[in-house]
């Protein structure tokens, strides 16, 4: 799931690799690696009636990832910063659409041109392909399943601890996203830090995750960190607060 930035050096050649840049568009433009194509969360959402971050229709998305040039025999390498979750929001986004040869770039991009990347401002045209969907359902929920099993699942709210005060989804655990940031460089804490974060807060490895945060993104970050954890039954809650208080839904 994470590679590193010695990884990407001795595979930036391979044909079958998609590097896709989730920085905002004008960075992007400013200078990127070479093989990269720009790729923001504002392509892979759509926007409900409360201003939701949900996840993208299938077909549109099919369409987006197919003329990034992504099919079945592509590895895509997504690459940001730490502090942004745009990465991890996009990650999530090919594993639910079932595309498992996703990587994260565990740099900052920030750091490549200090490694010996090289950095352009051309713009890399790939062949568009066709993405064939195969949805994961098992790492997202929608809210009128939450609402029905909040007792069965281990809520996690990715936020600060001022918009948790101000209100949060019941018996909800607050872990920040920040909290498993690496400030050194990489994207995560180490596993063993990270480890040690969920089990402070008292989560079992057996238990199931909901996590959530104000609209999908920072909770993907966490999505990210308990993967590495080890952790295998977790969900993500794209609605996140925003819907669930735009439904009306109880608070804590």
């Amino acid at each position: 799931m994470l590679v590193s930035p010695e990884w990407l050096k001795n595979n930036l050649s391979d044909p079958n690799l998609v590097i896709l840049d989730t920085r905002p568009k004008t960075m992007f433009l400013y200078g990127h690696l070479e093989q990269a194509q720009s790729l923001t969360i504002e392509q892979v959402i759509k926007f409900d009636q409360y201003g939701s971050n949900l996840v993208g229709e299938e077909e549109k998305i099919s369409l987006l990832f197919g003329s990034l040039g992504i099919d079945e025999t592509k590895t895509v390498l997504v690459i940001g910063d730490s502090m942004d979750p745009s990465s991890a929001r996009i990650a999530w986004t090919l594993l639910y659409f079932g595309h498992e040869k996703t990587c994260l770039l565990n740099a900052n991009i920030s750091e490549l041109s200090a490694k010996g990347f090289d950095f352009t401002r051309k713009i890399f045209s790939p062949q568009s392909l066709f993405f064939t969907s195969n949805i994961n359902s098992k790492i997202r929920i929608e809210s009128d399943n939450l609402k029905e099993n909040l007792n069965k699942f281990v809520i996690v709210d990715a936020r600060t601890p001022q918009e948790f005060m101000m209100g949060h989804l019941p018996n909800s655990k607050l872990i920040p996203f920040t909290e498993g940031i690496n400030y050194a460089g990489k994207l995560f804490q180490e596993k063993d830090l990270l480890e040690k974060i969920f089990s402070q807060n008292n989560i079992s490895k057996d238990s199931e995750i909901v996590c959530y945060c104000m609209h999908g993104h920072r909770a993907s970050s966490l999505f990210f960190q308990l993967l590495i954890s080890g952790y295998e039954k977790i969900k993500l809650y794209d609605g996140s607060f925003v819907e669930w208080h735009g439904r009306g839904f109880p608070l804590e």
